[in-house]
């Protein structure tokens, strides 16, 4: 008999809110809303399939101060699975944490009010956990950052790379001793938010808070693991098959167009000792569709790119059109009718890329008193060469500012 256990990760409450608009009934945003939809569809399933364990792979707010809305819709998830009697295991993520502070992360309430059922896990362990059809060891490793180790005496003289390298080898004999004391008759879980060397990076690149770091594979394969569940990476991906089956859950949700392409879900894993397989399972997430095109000299744009746009549109999409056209061109172009066409959709935005006449500087508006502002000035900047990211590049610089602005330039 196999035990049971739905592995998600990455939920980002708050995150992707931009491309979304208030539902009046609801006062939330109908972005959010997908969210929940999303974690409840889940839980649905893990309910319905009757599963012995929700593993949570870290990252369940947008940053580690999630407002009260957020807070309720994921403690009522919670409440659901713990009412079922389901174990639930909440591994804390790099969202979750809080950058000065290592005494308390966004999931501390759960572990404040000893929710049934309910395990947080915000430092490395290990421990066996019974279930209806048995139990399973699990070795849970919450995201690790260079300042846990830099707080000692010991590294502050070290070079980043080097305290790198010292974190690595820290992780590895921990782990390497967790798997020593593994009892080979029961199944084994590593569950881990981090990076891998052999994943491919999704969106979480830019939507990082902090610092991160690369860990190689090896330090999970053992042959008394059964199932590694990594958070972090936001593409889901199969990193090893088996012997263990190392497995990034992925995103719950389509955070921004980076994830387009990308469908969305969790794996449901049946765990058995030298016989765990797992299935991902997917959400049908709220699809992102970009229209392109290439207006340049042409006439009736609006024309042409109304074409387009009702080729492409799907029902509750949200939807981006990038057009390249000539600068004098702009004054044919009527929006209200772009807007009609794109009515099926829940959101539009629209990236024209403007061609500028001969001889014309590229960004006159960058001027001496832009640059007094830096984050005018990165404003500026990427409103001509990214204005699709703008809106989540503007959110990173504005978190390096603060952070550089905090440090103590003694240290």
């Amino acid at each position: 008999m196999s035990i049971e256990i739905v592995h998600v990760s990455d939920i980002h409450f708050g995150s992707g809110e931009g491309h979304g608009r208030i539902n009046p009934e609801t006062g939330l945003n109908v972005r959010f809303e997908d969210f929940v939809s999303a974690l409840d569809r889940v839980v649905d399933y893990a309910l319905a399939h009757r599963v012995h364990a929700f593993l949570f792979s870290g990252d369940a707010y947008r940053n580690a101060h999630p407002e009260p809305v957020y807070q309720k819709m994921f403690a009522r998830e919670l409440k659901r699975l713990s009412d079922a009697g389901v174990t639930t295991i909440l591994l804390v993520g790099n969202h979750d944490q809080l950058l000065r502070s290592t005494s308390s992360h966004a999931l501390s309430v759960f572990q404040s009010l000893e929710v049934p059922g309910v395990i947080t896990i915000d430092r490395p362990l290990s421990q066996t956990i019974d279930t209806a059809a048995g139990a399973f060891q699990l070795i849970g490793l919450p995201h690790v950052t260079r300042h846990q180790l830099v707080t000692s005496d010991k590294y502050l003289p070290l070079p980043a790379g080097e305290v790198d390298k010292v974190l690595v080898a820290h992780i590895d004999a921990l782990l390497k001793g967790y798997y020593a004391e593994l009892d080979s008759s029961l199944p084994a879980v590593v569950a881990a938010h981090m990076t891998v060397d052999r994943a491919l990076a999704g969106i979480e690149q830019e939507l990082l808070v902090g610092y991160t770091l690369t860990f190689p594979t090896d330090i999970f394969i053992d042959d008394r693991v059964d199932y590694v569940a990594l958070g972090h990476v936001h593409k889901h991906q199969i990193i090893r098959k088996e012997r263990p089956a190392i497995v990034y859950a992925g995103s719950l949700e389509r955070v921004d167009f980076g994830e387009q392409d990308e469908d969305k879900g969790f794996v449901h894993v049946k765990l058995a000792r030298g016989a765990t397989t797992y299935e991902f399972q997917s959400i049908n997430p709220r699809p992102f569709v970009t229209v392109e095109a290439d207006l340049t000299g042409l006439e009736d744009i609006t024309d042409r790119l109304c074409e387009r746009i009702a080729r492409q549109v799907l029902p509750g999409c949200v939807l981006r059109v990038r057009f390249k056209v000539n600068e004098e061109q702009l004054q044919d172009l009527c929006e209200d009718r772009l807007r009609a066409a794109a009515s099926p959709a829940l959101s539009l935005r629209l990236f024209p890329d403007v061609v500028p006449p001969p001889n014309r500087a590229r960004l006159p508006q960058l001027n001496e008193s832009a640059a007094l502002s830096p984050l005018a000035a990165i404003d500026t900047y990427l409103s001509e060469v990214a204005p699709d990211r703008k809106e989540r590049l503007i959110a990173r610089a504005s978190e390096l500012i603060e952070q550089c602005n905090s440090c103590d330039p003694n240290s």
